[in-house]
């Protein structure tokens, strides 16, 4: 079965609004932890208000870019089909307040209406003797066997891969996940690309696990 890895196409790709915080905004000091040794993984919490600005606001997708704290920002259309569907992996929708449109806070635009999405974190992992992984920071000995290698630290960081190998004795049944020891990154499976494809669903990339190359130095 191929996997799909879950992207959405950077800021400079000037079609699309992508989102930044604003400068209230507050970020808990702490982090999703590995269930097994308490490492931190990923990125901290967000809390409310969940505030945000669009910045090329003209067009808004139903995928939007940015870091912002949650693992999606998705469009209400979106939202609705999920939740009218029997797709899986995303735990919860926070409904995001877009407090300014551009550079300024009086904008032709009409307002959308966004909601960050939180995709499950699961067990399945990546196989990095398989991807054709070169290291920016080696993974120590003795480390985690759930959430490392990978994801920085003793873990290491990886610098490049050449594609996405799954353990598939690791594989849950999510259609959207994010695996344990490859975290920021975003897959899912064929039956949630045939979800996004048949609701033509804007601002959105899926690379197939086999092509799936990755250099942290260059954008994606």
């Amino acid at each position: 079965m191929t996997h799909y890895r879950l992207q959405i196409p950077s800021f400079n790709q000037y079609k699309f609004a992508w989102a930044e915080l604003t400068q209230e905004a507050t970020i808990s000091k702490e982090f999703p932890q590995c269930p097994k040794c308490n490492r931190a993984m990923g990125q901290r919490y967000w809390l409310p208000p969940h505030d945000i600005i669009l910045k090329q606001p003209k067009k808004v997708g139903d995928f939007v870019g940015g870091v912002i704290g949650t693992d999606l920002i998705v469009s209400q259309r979106f939202k609705d089909k999920y939740q009218e569907s029997d797709m899986s992996g995303i735990s919860k929708f926070i409904e995001l307040n877009v407090v300014q449109m551009g550079t300024s806070k009086n904008t032709p635009y009409p307002i959308p209406k966004l909601f960050g999405a939180a995709v499950e974190t699961v067990n399945t992992k990546v196989d990095y003797d398989k991807m054709g992984v070169s290291w920016f920071s080696k993974p120590k000995k003795n480390n985690c066997d759930l959430c490392c290698p990978g994801g920085g630290g003793d873990g290491g960081i990886y610098q490049t891969y050449e594609k996405v190998v799954l353990k598939q004795e690791t594989l849950t049944q999510n259609d959207f996940f994010i695996p344990i020891n490859f975290t920021g990154n975003i897959m899912v499976t064929e039956r949630a690309k045939e979800f996004i494809d048949r609701n033509q669903f804007t601002n959105v990339q899926l690379t197939p696990d086999f092509d799936a190359k990755h250099d942290i130095f260059k954008v994606d």
